[in-house]
């Protein structure tokens, strides 16, 4: 198995998920990162827009923890209370807004945390996403903070009690 980029450790590793919470993955991919999750024994929820994604990650993942998999925007779906959130590469701003931001302080249990990574190709990339992914959260009652590290930006927020 190809070796696990740098992205997908450090978005987990920025989110610390612990044994039994329950986590969901946008964008998820091949599944990736998501097996991280599950490795540390959270339940995941892993999103996608893509069946053939939806599929690998299932695939990627089968016996590995409590994976629940769907093929939609995270946006439409009833996911009842989480106790965080992350998505790798998954540019929320550059795209018209689908309330995004606003589901997920639905979804997230006060005090709980969601990580946003994105691999930019350039610093004024990376900028425009970290200014207004941190915007749209502190703007719906997240405590938010960003970070970049190794051409990579991390915006990672808190539910406000």
């Amino acid at each position: 198995m190809a070796e696990i980029a740098r992205r997908h450790r450090w978005a987990v590793e920025l989110l610390a998920p612990k044994a039994g919470e329950a986590v969901l993955e946008i964008g998820c991919g091949h599944g990736i990162a998501t097996g991280l999750v599950l490795a540390a024994g959270a339940d995941v929820v892993a999103v996608d827009r893509s069946g053939k994604m939806v599929a690998a990650c299932i695939k990627r993942n089968e016996g590995v923890g409590r994976l629940t998999a769907f093929e939609s925007d995270f946006e439409t779906l009833d996911l009842g209370a989480l106790d965080a959130a992350f998505a790798v590469n998954v540019d929320f701003p550059r795209h018209a807004d689908r309330g995004w931001a606003r589901k997920l302080r639905d979804v997230i249990k006060p005090g709980g945390r969601v990580v946003l990574v994105l691999e930019a190709p350039a610093i004024r990339t990376a900028d425009r996403f970290a200014m207004a992914a941190a915007a749209a959260l502190a703007g719906v009652g997240f405590r938010v903070d960003t970070e970049l590290g190794q051409g990579m930006v991390a915006v990672r927020a808190e539910r406000v009690p």
